[in-house]
């Protein structure tokens, strides 16, 4: 299709799915974002994802999810590669926001299969075919069965695999063989790791980068598993893996998404909070939040092994 140009290369590298900061009635901070997009960046993250499970997207109103692409996109100023997501509920409303993310200068968009209703596979490859006709950027789709209903497997998948237009897959599922399969089948397309907590597995299976919850507050280790991982240290990836589950773990153990955007604000120097999440997610209790002040300590002292253990290679 013409305008669209293949980029497999380019998106798959170390993404951070950024949290959306809220005000207390709410509403969306757009200068926290920006901020905190200015601060990922001096980090040397490689990417930002928009308006994904972490970013709350299927909680905010289509114009907040413009708003939120808009400022990340002015953030970056095509230094990294942004991905917006823009899928949700009715056709309409995702090629509207996808019009918006073009607009906005975006690199790419993803979207996750209709929801709510079950849908046939004739009814969402159209709904994704509807879209990039209307949207001419490239498409990342976004394969979350635990939260749509609908998995995508290396034979559904394919009619969607098959459309230049369509770059790669973000994996957020367990399932290692169906990953191995479509990126075997796909060459030369770019499968994302969606799961945090299995991503060395997923290199091992076909993986070339990672989209996650945690990126923003673990890029350090991710990069160093990678490292490891390319180098042949597999045991040395596998050890940095165990320190990003331990983290994850506590995590999740909290309520991930809440738990992950309170140490998301602690984590960005002196930026403060990113408020909570947006009911009908609970707000965290004084308890958690002091078990995520003591997490954020253990991630700092990984942090700093890591890097030492890092530096020790290179000499």
């Amino acid at each position: 299709m013409d305008g669209v140009v293949t980029l497999p290369d380019e998106l798959s590298v170390l993404t951070a799915a950024i949290a959306t900061p809220l005000r207390p009635d709410e509403s969306l901070d757009e200068g926290v974002l920006f901020e905190l997009t200015t601060r990922y960046l001096e980090r040397g993250i490689e990417g930002l994802y928009c308006c994904g499970s972490s970013g709350e997207g299927v909680l905010l109103s289509t114009e907040e999810r413009k708003r939120v692409v808009a400022t990340v996109a002015r953030a970056v100023g095509g230094r990294v590669p942004v991905v917006a997501h823009i899928g949700g509920g009715a056709t309409r409303d995702a090629i509207e926001l996808g019009r918006h993310a073009a607009e906005a200068g975006v690199t790419a968009v993803s979207m996750i299969p209709p929801t709510y209703y079950r849908f046939g596979q004739d009814a969402v490859v159209e709904h994704y075919a509807a879209v990039m006709r209307a949207v001419e950027l490239p498409m990342i789709v976004y394969n979350i069965p635990q939260f749509t209903g609908t998995e995508f497997t290396p034979e559904s998948i394919r009619p969607l695999l098959e459309n230049d237009q369509v770059v790669g897959v973000k994996h957020t599922a367990h399932n290692m063989f169906s990953l191995q399969q479509m990126a075997a089948r796909f060459p030369g397309k770019a499968f994302i790791n969606g799961f945090d907590e299995v991503f060395v597995a997923s290199l091992a299976a076909g993986a070339r980068g990672t989209i996650g919850t945690t990126v923003g507050l673990q890029y350090e280790l991710f990069a160093a598993a990678r490292r490891r991982f390319d180098s042949g240290d597999v045991d040395g990836a596998r050890q940095v893996q165990g320190r990003i589950n331990d983290i994850i773990r506590e995590l999740v153990d909290i309520d991930v998404f809440p738990a992950a955007k309170y140490v998301s604000g602690r984590d960005a120097a002196g930026l403060g909070s990113l408020g909570s999440c947006r009911r009908p997610f609970v707000p965290l209790s004084q308890a958690a939040r002091a078990r995520l002040d003591r997490l954020d300590e253990r991630l700092t002292e990984y942090l700093r092994l890591t890097a030492h253990e890092e530096r020790s290679a290179r000499v």
